[in-house]
């Protein structure tokens, strides 16, 4: 922020930013007012999204005289004191056990339906607060965690990390590496405007820019060679990641594998595309769609279809790059049915029938319609 104030503060808008953040007092007060704070469970037991004197929990309690299962109707009280995800789409919440182990909160909250939901993939017979959050969740949700491994550590967990390590968010330094050198050395000589000890974008290969932004978006179920936190700008991914035989190309899901759903486009595959020809590493882009269209434009302005439809500053990206719904992450309702879709743009870039935008492999059919609603 000191050499790069604009730059920094745009930054602090983007979404790689704010993947993930501690939580501060007033910091979830305008999701508490849009939408009911709880949810109930098979169990009968509810738990409930509650602010008290500036902090936030989740509290799980049974009714009175109610029907909980055997040996599960003890009130559970979490404080909320993190959050993964950017809430542009969805937010899950955890907090840290004093042995430090990170938990995940039973509630997710869902942007877009302004919804509190049992977290994806958790139980909807009972509210569930003991989920660990490894560090290679962290790896892409964050920065940087201290952990050591604990072999046949307590609840089978092999690895403890240090809650003060913890720097939420992607920093400058994972795409540019390490830079205590470039401060010291421009501090030092202030007038010195090449820069030094530094990564600039514009100096790596297309492989290595590629290798950058897919060492978080190709997927984190792959088996790893090394963590995620040691990748540095230049390296070559395939040092840290075994190779996948599965989920590629346009089978891969819509969550977490846009490196090899983009790989698969013929847009990829017949220029010198990088995933910065379309995205501002620094800029807080959003949800504008008239701005993704102009990168189509760049490349495709001489093209009759796009004269065509230049009128429709959305035509390129809905018909093109639809949204999807997501196989690896829905929510549920209380009776255990994925009636909340997490609906993701694939970066795929093809010809789609007319009506994809309800269709997505592995979606059973009669999600279709529940996706057509929400859209």
């Amino acid at each position: 922020m000191g050499c790069h104030k604009d730059i920094g503060e745009s930054y602090m808008h983007n979404t790689h930013y704010r993947t993930s953040g501690s939580i501060t007092a007033g910091g979830l007060d305008s999701f508490f007012h849009l939408a009911s704070l709880s949810y109930l469970y098979q169990d009968s037991g509810r738990v409930t999204a509650a602010s008290r004197n500036g902090s936030y929990f989740q509290d799980l309690a049974y009714p009175e005289g109610g029907s909980g299962l055997p040996g599960q109707r003890q009130s559970v009280s979490a404080p909320i004191e993190f959050a993964i995800g950017s809430g542009d789409k969805a937010q899950s919440y955890g907090y840290w056990k004093p042995a430090g182990q990170p938990k995940q909160l039973p509630l997710t909250w869902v942007s877009e339906s302004r919804t509190w939901t049992n977290s994806p993939g958790f139980p909807t017979r009972k509210a569930f607060y003991d989920r660990v959050i490894l560090s290679r969740c962290l790896e892409c949700h964050a920065s940087y965690v201290s952990k050591t491994d604990v072999p046949g550590g307590p609840e089978m967990v092999m690895e403890k990390m240090e809650p003060s390590s913890i720097i939420y968010g992607i920093d400058c330094e994972r795409c540019h590496g390490p830079s205590i050198d470039h401060v010291r050395y421009h501090t030092e000589y202030p007038a010195e405007k090449q820069p030094r000890y530094i990564r600039s974008m514009a100096a790596l290969s297309r492989q290595q820019k590629n290798d950058l932004c897919a060492s978080c978006h190709s997927g984190n179920d792959q088996s790893m060679l090394r963590p995620i936190f040691g990748f540095r700008p230049g390296d070559t991914l395939a040092n840290y990641i075994l190779p996948s035989f599965g989920g590629t190309g346009k089978e891969a899901d819509v969550h977490g594998k846009q490196m090899q759903l983009l790989m698969s486009s013929k847009c990829y595959q017949q220029s010198q595309m990088t995933c910065q020809s379309c995205h501002g590493s620094h800029d807080n882009q959003g949800k504008s769609k008239e701005l993704f269209v102009s990168k189509c434009m760049d490349c495709h302005k001489g093209s009759s279809h796009a004269q065509e439809l230049k009128s429709d500053a959305t035509a390129c990206i809905n018909c093109h790059m639809p949204q999807q719904a997501s196989k690896a992450i829905g929510f549920n309702d209380p009776m255990g049915n994925k009636s909340i879709l997490y609906m993701l743009r694939t970066h795929r870039i093809a010809v789609y029938p007319s009506d994809s935008n309800t269709l997505q492999p592995g979606v059973p059919d009669a999600l279709h319609k529940e996706i057509t609603r929400q859209k």
